[in-house]
């Protein structure tokens, strides 16, 4: 009797030990537990806040828990991340982050923050751009502009959502590639940007499809050039600078971020809801006919691989350009 309770003994030590070690694992596992802020980098009614808006209830239904959606512009998009860069690791605050904020804003001055440190969760979707006037512009074509803007240096305004987004730097390699001389003038966001072309007190903007095209189908901007890849089925009759034989297309994506050490279950988790979100159909539908934004859906290896090659793409324009902080 005594050998077979010192037997049972070992065995419910070894039980309670094991138990020991599954707890955290069990915990870890209903992740999340409560609700989860989400930034987005620039202001409401832009692209990003769309999108966001709209995936955001698919993402809810997969995660079982509700999403805080949170306008924090600023910086280019910088002070979010900023933000999240500071915040605990727990899976509770996560930022979205446009491209340039990873990207090019890092290279143009100090920021708060270090771009590879940060946990790269997803990237859903890549902008879209044109370059617009306002329907009473005496310009008709990107040649109308480009001969205005040289006869008559420095005096053509264009607006963008911040000093270092590719809407920025995209028309500093033009006008460098055409040795004209443009003035940015930087918002908060793609809404406030193109109601500086509206009011008259910007000469163009280059503006993300979803943030125009309210704008564009009331009649009141129009297109000059496309500077996206490919053709956009909102203007397609207006031709990209590749089409016009330019070497140069304007990328840039959206992605989300966790701050450093977040892991990597709740990265996965945040993850596989944003590629369900995306996958919905109505989303799709919305997306494609509303929004005019082109889904590309990639993992966080996928996601962070394409900002380090954009890092160095962009990077070169900078420097091109003079824009690049001097190290």
């Amino acid at each position: 009797m005594v050998k077979r309770f010192r037997f049972s003994s070992h065995v419910i030590l070894c039980v309670f030990t094991l138990c020991m070690f599954l707890v955290p694992c069990t915990a870890q596992s209903k992740y999340p537990e409560k609700p989860i802020n989400i930034l987005v980098p620039l202001s409401a009614g832009g692209t990003a806040d769309l999108f966001i808006r709209t995936i955001a209830p698919y993402m809810e239904e997969y995660l079982g828990q509700p999403l805080i959606i949170i306008n924090r512009p600023g910086s280019g998009g910088a002070l979010a991340i900023s933000s999240v860069y500071g915040s605990k690791p727990d899976g509770y605050t996560m930022s979205f982050a446009n491209l340039p904020t990873l990207v090019t804003i890092p290279q143009m001055r100090e920021v708060t923050y270090n771009p590879e440190e940060l946990v790269y969760v997803a990237s859903p979707m890549i902008y879209e751009y044109i370059l617009f006037v306002k329907d009473d512009a005496p310009w008709n074509t990107l040649e109308d502009f480009i001969a205005a803007a040289r006869q008559a240096p420095d005096t053509l305004t264009y607006s963008t959502p911040g000093n270092g987004t590719t809407n920025h730097l995209a028309i500093e390699w033009l006008s460098k590639r055409e040795g004209i001389q443009m003035r940015p003038v930087p918002f908060p966001g793609n809404p406030q940007s193109i109601s500086a072309v509206l009011g008259g007190h910007v000469s163009a903007v280059n503006a993300s499809t979803a943030a125009a095209v309210s704008s564009y189908q009331a009649g009141l901007l129009k297109p000059l050039v496309v500077l996206s890849e490919k053709r956009i089925a909102l203007v397609p009759e207006t031709m990209t600078l590749k089409d016009k034989g330019y070497d140069f297309y304007q990328y840039s994506n959206l992605g989300a971020v966790f701050p450093p050490n977040t892991p990597e279950e709740f990265r996965k988790k945040m993850e596989d809801a944003i590629r369900h979100a995306v996958e919905q159909k109505d989303v799709q539908e919305k997306v494609a006919k509303e929004l005019f934004i082109t889904i590309d859906f990639k993992d966080g290896n996928a996601y962070r691989a394409k900002c380090e090659e954009y890092r160095a793409i962009w990077g070169a324009i900078l420097k091109d350009v003079g824009l690049q902080m001097k190290k």
